[in-house]
């Protein structure tokens, strides 16, 4: 940080402004791959780096669950996807006096997936996953999960049923 300032005060340091095409290729690379193929993509094609693209997406971030969600977090992700809307609507989204949101089941991609906000492994089913770690501090905790969806003590998420009603 302090070779860059230094840079900064000789001049020889300019700072990279994107346009939103490259922000929405650094997006497509960060929710399609993970982060470490968006950082593979800032070093090699000079997209900005996650960091960045994170603080500019309009897209809503959601928080995930490795078991069963709360109802706070299924508030919160229903929220944060409708703040954009509401904003857009402006006034008229202060009139909403009641709504009623209800889910019966939402479909999930049967794979694993390593959440780098929670550190967890995300995928396995509720029912099981209670039954293993689902912490990811070492290699030998995926060889655990590996193990463990071979032998079927575990297996894939590929629903999730949702016995909440948010109010608003």
């Amino acid at each position: 940080m302090l070779g860059l300032i230094k840079k900064a005060a000789e001049g020889t340091y300019h700072p990279k402004g994107f346009n939103e095409e490259e922000d929405l290729q650094a997006l497509l690379f960060l929710r399609l791959g993970s982060a470490q193929v968006a950082d593979i993509a800032h070093c090699i094609f000079g997209t900005p780096a996650v960091s960045t693209i994170q603080r500019r997406t309009i897209i809503p971030q959601i928080t995930t669950s490795p078991s069963f969600p709360t109802s706070y977090k299924v508030g919160y992700n229903i929220a944060s996807s409708f703040k954009a809307m509401c904003d857009v609507l402006g006034a008229s989204a202060q009139k909403m006096l009641h709504a009623v949101i209800m889910f019966d089941k939402i479909l999930v991609e049967k794979c694993l997936h390593w959440d780098d906000k929670t550190n967890k492994i995300l995928g396995v089913c509720r029912e099981h996953g209670q039954e293993t770690s689902l912490d990811f501090t070492s290699k030998e905790d995926l060889q655990t999960i590996w193990e463990e969806l071979g032998c079927g003590k575990i297996h894939l998420a590929h629903k999730v049923h949702l016995p909440v009603h948010i109010h608003q």
